[in-house]
């Protein structure tokens, strides 16, 4: 599948969250198909299409599996992996800690590309309200963030590079890098 990207539709990913979706790409790509090719195979031999409802539902299965590696072949074809910010200021790729005014919570978050976006895993989308008011500010800057549940006072406490995370570095010996979740440890 060929997609043609202009500059201006490319999206912002991480190198590990274009490593992470490179990774599910080839792993659907290989042993999901032939996975699912096996099954196929001892599912036609169990009969036609018409009595066989396990051949119906492997077929299903199979479909939506071509449509996922489709997604993500067009997903990967229109990023453009971008560094870390290094002058101080959020951006893809960075980690920023914030207070909220209000309940003086200290809340962290990996700021990332619209198609990694992983709230419980504490990387934001900038497409998310909260990556979006971050965008662009610095140590000290204090944004007024509309989400869901209503408006919050952030005041951003630091912002640093991202490092990767131990399950983005493959298998080391050393387990990896400290965890982006927690950098100014």
């Amino acid at each position: 599948m060929t997609v043609l990207v202009t500059d201006e539709e490319r999206m912002p990913i991480t190198a590990a969250g274009y490593e992470r979706r490179s990774r599910q790409l080839e792993r659907l790509r290989t042993a999901e198909r032939r996975r699912l090719s096996g099954l196929l195979r001892e599912a036609r031999g169990e009969g036609a299409l018409d009595d066989n409802p396990m051949l119906v539902d492997l077929l299903d299965e199979q479909a939506q599996l071509e449509q996922r590696i489709g997604v993500l072949e067009a997903q990967l074809a229109a990023v453009e992996i971008v560094s870390p910010p290094s002058d101080g200021r959020a951006d893809v790729g960075g980690v920023v800690r914030v207070r909220d005014t209000a309940s003086g919570e200290v809340l962290q978050f990996e700021l990332v590309g619209p198609i990694e976006g992983d709230p419980a895993g504490g990387r934001v989308s900038i497409a998310a309200p909260i990556g979006r008011a971050l965008i662009g500010q610095r140590r000290g800057s204090r944004v007024d963030v509309a989400t869901p549940r209503g408006n919050v006072l952030l005041e951003v406490l630091d912002v640093a590079t991202a490092l990767p995370r131990a399950a983005d570095m493959g298998s080391r010996a050393d387990g990896g890098a400290r965890s982006a979740s927690q950098p100014w440890r």
